[in-house]
C-alpha cells in the first residue's frame, strides 16, 4: 500500500496537536487542583459535585446561623442576668416598704428608688443586639418591646432562626413571656385591688376548692355593690368568664353576722366552694371597692366574636398559640369539587383571613357545629349565621399592661408609696397595693429564673448541634474532595509523560519531513 506525503504530513500534524491537547489539559489540571476542568470529565462525578457543593453550602449557613443563635441567647442570659439582680434587690425593698415605723417622706423617697429601678428593668427589656434589633420584641425588631407606660409593643410571634436542616429555634424569647406572666404551670393566684378603694377591706387569701370548678383557674373579678334584690344591703357581684367566650355574674349579700364578724375584725369567706375557688375577706368593704383574682397561669386562648348574638365556641382542643380569624358562611366543597366548576358544590364551613377555607360538620343530635383548622378543633354550641367571625387568640395576659406585667406592679406600689397613708383607707389601700406588688414581682422573678433555664437549654441544643453539624461539614468537604481534588502525583507523572510524549511526537514528524522520493533515489 502507498501511503501520500499529505498523509505522513496529516498524520504527524494530527499526533503533535493530540499531544499538545492533552497537555493543556494537565496544565489546567494542576494549574486549578481540579481533577474535572470540564464536566465531561467525569459526568457523573460532575453531577455528585453539585449535589455535595449545595449540601455543603446550607450546612456551613447553618452553621452562621447557629452562631447568631448563639450570640442572642448569650446576650439574653446575660441582660436577664442583670434583672434578676434587680428584682432580688426590688424584693428587698418591697419588705422595707411594709416597715410600720416609716413616715410618708420616707415612702417618698423609697418611691424615688422604685422609680429608678423601674426605668433600669424598662431599659433592659428595651435592650438590642448587635444589628440594632431589640431583642424582646419578636418578629418586630425594630419595634420597642415596651412602651414608656410598660404596655408590650412587640410581636407575639417569636424571632426564628433555621440553626439545622429540621430545626427552627428561638433565638430571643418575646418581651411579653418575660416580664408579663408567671413561669408556666405555675399554680395560684395574685389579688390586685381597686385603684379607687375606699373600705379597709383586703382580700387576705384564697383557696383552691375544686381543680375542675367554673372559677378554678379563671381571673375572678369581686365587686361590691348595693344589693339589687334589697337596695341598702351590701352584697358583692362575682364575675367569672367562661370557656364559652363570655361571662358568669352572680350577687351575693352579705349576711348580717358577715358583717359583724368583719366589723370585729376577723375573716368571712366569700364565693361558693362549688365554683372551685374562694376568697377570704377581712376588713369593711365600702360599696364601689373590688378586686381581682388573676391566676398565675392563664387560660392558653381568649376567644372574640363581630356579634354578641352568635354562638358561643363550646371548646378549643389543639390550640398552638396562633392567631384564627373565621368567618362563617358556605364554601366551596374542598372534599369533592365539581371537575367542571371547581367552585361547586357550596357546603357550609368557615373562611380564614388569608382565604383558606374548612368544611364545617353539624352533629344533628346537639346541633353543634365543628371545624378543624390546620390541627386546631372548635366546636360551637349552635350553627352560626352567614357571616359571623370568630378570632382566638393567645392568652389575655400575654400582652397586658395590667394584672401580671412588672411594670404595672412597679407603677402602683410607686403610686401607692406617694399617696401616703394618713387615713385608715389609705393605710389598708397601701397594705393590698404592697400584698399584690410582692406577689406579682414574685411571680415574675420566678418566671424570668424559668426564661434563663430554657434559654440555656437551647444554648445547650444549639452546642450540640454546632458539634455535629461540624462533622458533617467535614465530611462534606472531604467528599467534595474526592469528587474535584486533583491527585498531583499522579497529574505530574502523566505531565512528564505527555511532555515526552510530545517532543517524541515532533522528533518523529521531524523525521517525516526529511523523507522523499529524491533522497530515496539518492541512497540507492
Amino acid at each position: 500500500m502507498r501511503i501520500s506525503s499529505n498523509l505522513f504530513f496529516q498524520t504527524g500534524l494530527n499526533s503533535i496537536n493530540a499531544q499538545q491537547a492533552d497537555l493543556l489539559h494537565l496544565y489546567k489540571q494542576v494549574g486549578s487542583g481540579q481533577r474535572m476542568v470540564n464536566p465531561s470529565d467525569d459526568p457523573l462525578a460532575a453531577a455528585q459535585a453539585i449535589n455535595v457543593s449545595q449540601t455543603l453550602a446550607m450546612s456551613e449557613r447553618y452553621a452562621t446561623n447557629r452562631q447568631v443563635a448563639s450570640r442572642n441567647l448569650g446576650m439574653q442570659d446575660n441582660i436577664l442576668s442583670s434583672v434578676v439582680t434587680q428584682l432580688q434587690s426590688v424584693k428587698t425593698q418591697l419588705v422595707e416598704a411594709g416597715n410600720g415605723t416609716w413616715s410618708d417622706v420616707d415612702r417618698a423617697t423609697l418611691a424615688e428608688v422604685f422609680e429608678a429601678a423601674r426605668d433600669s428593668l424598662l431599659n433592659l427589656a428595651n435592650s438590642t443586639d448587635g444589628n440594632g434589633q431589640y431583642l424582646f420584641s419578636g418578629a418586630k425588631g425594630k419595634t420597642a418591646a415596651f412602651g414608656a407606660d410598660g404596655t408590650y409593643l412587640g410581636s407575639a410571634d417569636p424571632r426564628l432562626i433555621q440553626v439545622d436542616q429540621t430545626r427552627l429555634l428561638d433565638s430571643a424569647d418575646i418581651g411579653s413571656n418575660i416580664f408579663s406572666r408567671a413561669a408556666p404551670g405555675t399554680v395560684g393566684y395574685v389579688t390586685i385591688p381597686n385603684t379607687g378603694n375606699s373600705g379597709t377591706a383586703a382580700v387576705s387569701g384564697y383557696d383552691i376548692t375544686n381543680a375542675t370548678g367554673l372559677a378554678a383557674g379563671r381571673a375572678v373579678r369581686i365587686e361590691f355593690v348595693d344589693s339589687t334584690a334589697n337596695p341598702g344591703t351590701l352584697a358583692y357581684k362575682a364575675t367569672i368568664p367562661t370557656e364559652a367566650g363570655n361571662a358568669l355574674e352572680y350577687e351575693v349579700e352579705l349576711t348580717a353576722d358577715e358583717i359583724t364578724t368583719l366589723a370585729a375584725g376577723n375573716n368571712v369567706t366569700l364565693m361558693d366552694a362549688d365554683l372551685g375557688l374562694t376568697a377570704t375577706l377581712s376588713g369593711t368593704p365600702q360599696i364601689g371597692d373590688g378586686f381581682e383574682l388573676v391566676p398565675l397561669h392563664s387560660p392558653a386562648y381568649s376567644l372574640g366574636a363581630s356579634d354578641p348574638a352568635a354562638p358561643a365556641v363550646r371548646s378549643v382542643t389543639g390550640y398552638g398559640g396562633q392567631s384564627l380569624d373565621l368567618e362563617y358562611g358556605l364554601i366551596p366543597d374542598p372534599a369533592d369539587p365539581d371537575p367542571d366548576n371547581p367552585a361547586l358544590p357550596l357546603v357550609p364551613g368557615f373562611t380564614s383571613a388569608d382565604g383558606t377555607t374548612y368544611a364545617a360538620t353539624l352533629d344533628p343530635a346537639t346541633n353543634r357545629v365543628s371545624v378543624d383548622v390546620d390541627g386546631v378543633e372548635i366546636v360551637f354550641d349552635s350553627e352560626p349565621d352567614d357571616g359571623q367571625s370568630f378570632s382566638i387568640t393567645s392568652g389575655p395576659d400575654s400582652q397586658s399592661r395590667n394584672e401580671l406585667n412588672l411594670f404595672s406592679a412597679l407603677d402602683d406600689i410607686i403610686e401607692a408609696l406617694r399617696s401616703g397613708t394618713g387615713t385608715e383607707a389609705a393605710s389598708i389601700h397601701f397594705q393590698n397595693t404592697l400584698s399584690s406588688t410582692m406577689q406579682r414581682v414574685d411571680a415574675v422573678y420566678n418566671n424570668v429564673l424559668s426564661v434563663r433555664a430554657s434559654a440555656g437549654t437551647r444554648m445547650n441544643e444549639v452546642t450540640a448541634l454546632d458539634s455535629a453539624g461540624g462533622t458533617r461539614i467535614l465530611e462534606y468537604r472531604n467528599q467534595l474532595s474526592q469528587l474535584e481534588d486533583l491527585d498531583y502525583y499522579t497529574a505530574i507523572t502523566q505531565l512528564q509523560l505527555r511532555t515526552t510524549a510530545l517532543e517524541a511526537a515532533a522528533m518523529a514528524f521531524q523525521k517525516i519531513q526529511n523523507i522523499s522520493l529524491f533522497n530515496l533515489n539518492s541512497r540507492g
